[in-house]
């Protein structure tokens, strides 16, 4: 048998003999050369993708300078102590870190490094140490050029209990001390790390001028800023003290956690430590008293370390640690030795020392090791959890999307320790104020801690809601809306089948206007040329079952197709690789011709699922389709016969609106989630109105409160009877908020007045605008302080917010839908633009070139006041007794026993028959009578009297009945119907309009 040898790799440049030569085909032949027979040239189109995606903003090269460092090793220990994973422990229980050792040796050596590195201050008050009044800031300057305010300081006055050296030999001095102490003690060298508090603001230390000695001449310190606004002295207290950044990193790197247990600021009053002592009762149980220490204060700032308060206080806290030394802690020296120990121990006692030194070894790993038993919890407050830096990894494991992030600092000192000046905190009950990173890290524990809810009730409005409120996102705020499409009416059949009828044999014929060549005339000897039609033959291959109508004309679900589906068509508020819409063609850049076509596409805007309602709008090839009105519907779930005015007010699945049949309504998946500082207003607006019935009364706002002095105060605002004829009630104690910003603007609006307010750019309502600075004034006019809602502070918080609650909310939102979310920009409603109407001028003669004419007619079309009247729709509404029909239909029976003189018993009423109708009468002349209900018996709440949607359905057919006499209507939310005059009235006293309801009843009687 024949052995063929290959060759790997290939050392031949033809590549014979290895083992691809017959793969393809020999690509190279002796000599050189292509070989024609395997390959076939043909011209390349070359394919480009064009796509503009948002990929933010990048931030400028990074170095220590811009990060706020100093130097490599200070990055190294914010590195060591702030960015290494350490677990976080309770800081409320002090025997997590002193349990072996002596407490009383470990308070002792803690309360020494406490004294030793404290971010000290110098405080200047008007009562000086020797109890003698006087300025605390003497020979005030400040200098526009510099920005920069100079003052001199009364070294005498000034109380300095920690030594801060601010001498020309502060250096060598601190130097000398028997105990270290924080450089930050060294003024002179650190005096750019101080700052100036003054009235609650904090300014810059720029410059000092050393002293020669620490208690006497004055101190020179020149601050950032003009806080004294031109005075030359001042009698206010002053501290000057490490800023905020820097005490932060002294609480940060210098102290531990015993230490920061007895400082700890996240209480009030702050530096109090809480004891958990064991107490034996009466009966001999044994209970837990909690014993709050708190470490005096000398001043404003500084804590207290020379009067007699601190005496008390170390006095207490060595006795609390000894009781603990006697039966919980120091178990190495009391427990875990032998007494011999002890017996034979030095005068000195070395033995004991060397136990408290283990001891302490034993705490320092205890507390590791009990740290891992709480590494898979999570707790809203850090305390016995996971490790603050491994919260992201956490939440990514959950499956959250920690690309994200509520906070953004430039500098990496600010985000780790916090802004330099804050001086207070902006939560009650804390003393600190929360550095980013520590806001971060609680944001990412809400959002773990709430996760298994969230990923539960994923695609439901509330998992959305509870992540905005999460985020702290204010309910006035957040506009979340669904909607619906509510067609007009139902397509007429007999129009559609003969269009139809016109297009199913394949081709469709469209009609187009053309200029007809040759058909030129003349108008007052201007030429023009005459149209014609022209007919444009398309190849229609549309079935009956791909319109979107069923067989009653209603809109119903077509044919879906890979072209036409369910609400094709993307939305989003940018494009992105995961939200981007479909690819066409780039006509502009793209080459069609030559042998080397460019071929590129484009994405298309997007079109929110218009593209598949456009169908539903323009029939194609017909004339033909539905009028589609977008209105909200957050409910989403109705009965198939709940048709009328529907609404729901419960919760915030909110909707109001009004459907003559459920076949019209289309279902769609548009949610609108928007942060809104226009809506912010009118819900502060409503809330103040309904909390204090002001600026907007619950009785209407004509309303003013009557005085024995002026029983019938005026009123500026209209009223019934008057010219405008109408009263302006929203009523926003008996309203939701979602009802009340649906209506009331309605209400205000008044048509037949034209008047309207100009502030040099656009008009606006009076009445509305009139609201909106009542409330503006509230506390300078009736007392009662507003939440100074207005568009700054609104868009100022919206923009504080940033996006990144867009990408947080859109891991709650199903994939299949199509949202429009951001921040919307509008005005308010008691800002919204009034057309300025213009009174119509009179008759008169306007010259213009034509021939003379004759016409018998009116010149001009005449000038129609429009006439209103408003009735109530209910036959009860002045009636006090009477709130139903069955309090209707047994009042007329009430009435007709008492004129015929029958008792009770001497009719059936259960054999009673009665017809209910809606009686409609102009100048007392019956114009339409329509019956809508007949009832059987007197008693039967179903059959004896009609349901409340029964009398809508036949009130609204009657009203429609009146346009055919040239009046139009309207409901009202206040149950009450509008009629206005759509043609002119034959007599100036205009028409008398009547609505009765009728009642025609058959009884047999003794």
């Amino acid at each position: 048998m024949a052995t063929k040898k290959y060759t790997c790799p290939p050392q031949s440049a033809t590549g014979a003999g290895t083992f691809s030569d017959d793969l393809v085909g020999l690509q190279l032949v002796a000599g050189g050369g292509l070989t024609q027979g395997n390959f076939d040239f043909t011209s390349s189109v070359n394919e480009k993708t064009n796509r503009t995606f948002n990929t933010g903003t990048f931030s400028e090269p990074i170095n220590l300078n811009l990060l706020g460092i100093e130097s490599i090793n200070q990055s190294k220990t914010i590195v060591e102590n702030n960015f290494k994973v350490y677990p976080n422990f309770d800081l409320t229980q002090v025997t997590n870190f002193t349990m072996y050792g002596s407490m009383v040796k470990r308070m002792s050596a803690s309360i020494t490094t406490i004294i030793s590195y404290f971010p000290a201050a110098l405080e200047a008050t008007f009562m000086g140490t020797n109890y003698i009044t006087g300025p605390t800031a003497n020979n005030i300057l400040f200098s526009d050029v510099n920005n920069e305010t100079s003052f001199d300081l009364d070294l005498s006055r000034l109380r300095n209990p920690f030594d801060i050296d601010f001498t020309v030999n502060s250096t060598r001095n601190l130097l000398l001390k028997e105990i270290q102490v924080s450089s930050l003690r060294d003024m002179k060298v650190e005096y750019t790390k101080y700052s100036l508090y003054y009235k609650g603001i904090g300014y810059n230390v720029v410059g000092i001028v050393p002293t020669t000695s620490l208690t006497s001449g004055t101190l020179k310190l020149y601050v950032n800023g003009n806080p004294f606004l031109g005075a030359t002295f001042t009698n206010d207290d002053l501290v000057i003290r490490p800023n905020d950044l820097e005490v932060n990193k002294v609480f940060n790197e210098n102290l531990d956690e015993v230490e920061n247990f007895l400082l700890n600021r996240n209480v009030s009053p702050k530096y109090t430590a809480t004891f958990k002592i064991p107490k034996e009762a009466e009966d001999g149980s044994y209970y837990i008293q909690n014993s709050n220490i708190s470490w005096p204060l000398y001043g404003a700032w500084n804590i207290d370390i020379i009067t007699k308060s601190f005496e008390t206080y170390i006095t207490s806290i060595n006795d609390i640690s000894e009781s603990f030394d006697l039966y919980r802690t120091n178990l190495v020296s009391r427990f875990l030795t032998t007494g011999a120990f002890k017996e034979f121990d030095t005068p000195d006692q070395k033995v004991e020392k060397v136990l408290q030194i283990y001891g302490k070894s034993f705490d320092d790993v205890k507390k590791y090791i009990t740290a891992l038993s709480y590494m898979t919890s999570v707790n809203y407050n850090v305390s016995n959890d996971i490790p603050s830096q491994l919260l992201k990894n956490l939440a990514q494991t959950l499956g959250w999307n920690i690309n994200i992030s509520p906070i953004s600092e430039t500098e990496l000192l600010t985000s780790v320790f916090g802004t330099t000046n804050n001086n207070a905190s902006v939560y009650p009950g804390v003393s600190q104020q929360q550095t980013p990173d520590e806001l971060n890290y609680q944001y990412y524990r809400n959002l773990v801690l709430n996760s298994a809810f969230l990923f539960k009730s994923k695609g439901t409005r509330k998992s959305i809601e509870i992540l905005l409120r999460l985020i702290g996102a204010p309910e006035a705020l957040v506009e979340f809306n669904e909607y619906v499409y509510l067609a007009d009416q139902k397509i007429n059949l007999s129009q559609f089948d003969t269009q139809f009828s016109q297009i199913s044999g394949g081709t469709y014929v469209q009609q187009i206007p053309i200029l007809e060549a040759g058909n030129i005339f003349s108008i007052f000897g201007y030429p023009y040329t005459g149209f014609t039609t022209t007919g444009d033959i398309q190849d229609v291959n549309i079935t009956i079952d791909e319109y979107p109508m069923d067989e009653y004309g209603y809109p119903t679900t077509p044919t879906n197709s890979e072209s036409y589906f369910f609400q094709m068509g993307s939305g989003w508020f940018e494009q992105t690789p995961q939200h981007r819409a479909p690819e066409n063609v780039d006509l502009t850049n793209s080459v069609f011709v030559g042998n080397n076509p460019n071929y590129q596409t484009v994405l298309l805007p997007y079109s929110y699922g218009q593209e598949y309602l456009n169908r539903y709008r323009k029939f194609p090839f017909m004339d033909l389709g539905y009028t589609l009105r977008e209105t909200i519907d957050n409910n989403k779930s109705w009965v198939d016969n709940e048709v009328g005015i529907r609404t729901n007010l419960d919760g915030n699945f909110n909707a109001r609106y009004y459907v003559s049949d459920e076949r019209l309504v289309l279902n769609v998946k548009n949610v609108d989630l928007f942060l809104n500082p226009a809506q912010g207003i009118a819900y502060d607006i409503w809330y103040m109105s309904r909390q204090y019935n002001y600026p907007i009364p619950d009785e209407g706002l004509n309303y003013v409160t009557p005085t024995p002095c002026d029983p019938k105060p005026y009123s500026p605002y209209p009223s019934r009877g008057g010219v405008d004829w109408t009263e302006i009630n929203p009523q926003p104690k008996r309203k939701t908020f979602f009802e009340f910003a649906q209506t009331f603007w309605l209400n205000t609006i008044n048509v037949r007045n034209r008047q309207y307010s100009s502030n040099g750019k656009t008009g606006g309502y009076p009445t509305l605008e009139s609201i909106f600075w009542r409330y503006l004034q509230s506390n300078e006019t009736i007392g009662i302080p507003n939440d100074n809602f207005s568009y700054k502070t609104m868009m100022e918080y919206v923009n504080g917010l940033g996006d990144y609650w867009i990408r947080l909310v859109e891991q709650m939102v199903p994939a299949t839908t199509i949202w429009n979310t951001g921040v919307r920009f509008e005005n308010s409603i008691f800002h919204r633009q009034k057309f300025v109407w213009r009174r119509q001028e009179g008759c008169q003669l306007i010259k213009i070139p034509c021939k003379p004419c004759s016409i018998t007619s009116n010149l001009f079309s005449p000038d129609c006041p429009l006439e209103i009247v408003e009735c109530p729709i209910y036959p009860w509404t002045n009636h006090p007794t009477i709130t139903n029909f069955n309090g209707v239909l047994g009042q007329l029976m009430t009435n007709y026993l008492d004129e015929n003189g029958y008792i009770l018993n001497d009719c059936d009423f259960n054999g009673m028959t009665s017809e209910w109708f809606v009686d409609l009468q102009i100048d007392n002349i019956t114009v339409v009578k329509y019956p809508f209900f007949n009832g059987i018996g007197y008693s039967s709440p179903i059959y004896s009297v009609p349901t409340g949607t029964t009398y809508n359905d036949g009130l609204l057919t009657a009203l429609e009945s009146l346009k055919d006499y040239g009046y139009d209507y309207y409901l009202t939310t206040t149950d009450t119907v509008v009629l206005s005059n759509q043609v002119c009235s034959v007599s100036e006293q205009g028409v008398n309009f009547r609505l009765n309801i009728g009642i025609n009843f058959n009884i047999l009687c003794n």
